[in-house]
């Protein structure tokens, strides 16, 4: 098993934002030194406990300070940028990394960034996805003149000048494109079945209980099978998990419990409860609203404890799935920057190396 990690980002709104940006530069650097094979990195425009808007700058920013690691945007928001602005950034961050790039695509589920970018249903939007993430491979591919015409969007250059080098578009340094990724949240998500239509990695969020994940592998091949492709190989499923190592279970449910872990998981209950999909979160259907708290993510969706406990967790995590090739620690906030160092190591360099 890889050990990578997913960073949404997470930190309490009353932190510095260039604090914030500082630790999460700092987490990438330290997860290199500790053998995390990748990261991948969120985007939101108008959420205080997330609040990294441009993730291809960040990882711009990251990628002379690493050398190994790969990184990803996990993922850039579809509707929210112009495919042939998504392209051309993308591939220019593939050559500033030499091909260290990945490429997570996704749709978004934040209301006020719909708002702010006047965008139309959530439907629609997963149309426009669509469209647009068949447009930048296009425009990978494309030499001018072309016309891509769609329902949303329209891109073309019809006046080259090939001597001069005009209409020329930066093409990505991985060829044909860098290995692409879609989030699932939903067991039967649209995205899952693409995924596996298509042949990108599958990435399951850490938000939903194992039998949603174990429903995203199943979903993901059945859209391989519906479109001909060979049976995939679950070293391409990436896993993500909220994980915290402790010195003990008790010390580790207890800062979990009572710091920016907790209130995070706080936060994240409001979102879904505001956007009417706290189901998605439940392990059973039958439980109320109300008894879903942070204890009660922390127990069913997290992995916590001392070294021993969490191994334990995760080896049942892996055999519950069927296997799955990489696991994604969720970065959390460092309100003790000290024991979340301590928690990485440990899961780096004493976990996951006990894992299949």
């Amino acid at each position: 098993m890889k050990l990578g990690m997913f960073m949404m980002p997470l930190h309490p709104p009353e932190k510095s934002r260039t604090q914030g940006f500082d630790e999460d530069i700092e987490v990438v650097v330290a997860a290199e030194e500790m053998g995390f094979s990748e990261v991948w990195v969120g985007q939101h425009h108008t959420l205080a406990w997330e609040p990294l808007p441009s993730n291809d700058i960040f990882i711009a920013s990251v990628i002379p300070r690493t050398s190994k690691i790969r990184l990803g945007p996990g993922v850039t928001i579809m509707p929210q940028h112009h495919p042939a602005n998504v392209a051309v950034r993308l591939a220019m961050l593939d050559h500033l990394s030499r091909g260290r790039l990945l490429c997570g695509f996704g749709q978004g589920g934040v209301p006020t960034d719909w708002e702010l970018f006047d965008l139309p249903d959530g439907k629609t939007q997963g149309l426009m996805t669509v469209e647009a993430i068949d447009m930048v491979l296009k425009l990978w591919q494309a030499t001018a003149p072309f016309d891509f015409q769609g329902q949303y969007y329209r891109i073309r250059i019809q006046n080259p000048i090939p001597e001069l080098g005009m209409g020329e578009l930066l093409r990505p340094y991985q060829q044909p494109h860098p290995p692409i990724a879609m989030s699932m949240m939903k067991g039967q998500s649209m995205a899952a079945t693409m995924s596996g239509e298509r042949g990108y990695i599958p990435l399951s969020t850490n938000l939903v209980p194992v039998s949603t994940v174990c429903e995203h592998w199943q979903t993901y091949c059945a859209g391989a099978a519906a479109a001909g492709r060979p049976t995939p190989d679950r070293a391409i499923w990436r896993i993500s998990r909220s994980i915290y190592v402790g010195e003990s279970n008790e010390e580790a449910w207890t800062h979990c419990l009572n710091g920016t872990f907790g209130r995070a998981l706080e936060y994240l209950i409001t979102i879904l409860r505001q956007a009417k999909s706290l189901h998605l979160v439940k392990h059973d259907l039958s439980i109320p609203d109300d008894e879903v708290t942070p204890a009660y993510m922390m127990k069913h969706l997290c992995v916590i404890g001392d070294r021993e406990s969490v191994t334990a967790q995760l080896r049942e995590l892996y055999d519950t799935t069927g296997g799955f090739g990489t696991l994604l620690m969720i970065a959390h906030d460092w309100d003790d920057k000290e024991k979340w160092l301590r928690s990485m190591q440990r899961l780096a360099q004493e976990v996951v190396p006990a894992l299949p």
